[in-house]
């Protein structure tokens, strides 16, 4: 118990730190996008996550084609439950960089919370064409295939993910 409360308050001064640094990376250039949204992702992993939007929108705010922090608060929209604002934060990162694997895990994971499974597959299957070996999208096919009752292919999915 004492590990991982030491694992904890490692991370949570880790966290501090990155927003400090960025703060004091935006008191030199307020208009830095990169370093707002590495303030957005340390807020994110201390569940500050209104602080952690407002940081990914004004990085979007700097730079509207910044695919990573449409991505970033699509995550943090995923968090707070709101799926379909998630679907659409995912989709604008992909409209600027249709090859980002990782929005379309995102995507297809708010898709399996709000039980669109096949629509979950056919993403998971994007991005499995993007990045073959990404065992995200694997296991997010796994999942819908599941929830289908369709564990004949359900099966080999979560294999490759492994």
């Amino acid at each position: 118990m004492l590990v991982r409360k030491a694992s904890l308050d490692r991370k949570f001064k880790q966290n501090e730190e990155a927003i400090l640094a960025c703060d004091e990376a935006l008191e030199i250039e307020p208009n830095n996008y990169e370093a707002w949204n590495g303030k957005g992702i340390a807020l994110e992993n201390l569940e500050k996550y209104e602080q952690a939007i407002a940081a990914f929108d004004r990085a979007i705010e700097i730079n509207p084609n910044y695919y990573k922090s449409w991505k970033n608060k699509g995550n943090v929209l995923d968090s707070l439950e709101r799926y379909e604002e998630a679907i659409a934060a995912y989709e604008k990162a992909l409209e600027i960089q249709p090859d980002y694997y990782e929005a379309w895990n995102g995507k297809g994971i708010a898709l399996i919370k709000l039980e669109r499974y096949e629509q979950a597959i056919a993403v998971s299957e994007k991005a499995i064409e993007i990045k073959p070996d990404d065992n995200y999208a694997w296991n997010n096919k796994g999942i819908a295939l599941e929830y289908l009752e369709r564990y004949e292919e359900a099966i080999p999915a979560y294999e490759k993910s492994i």
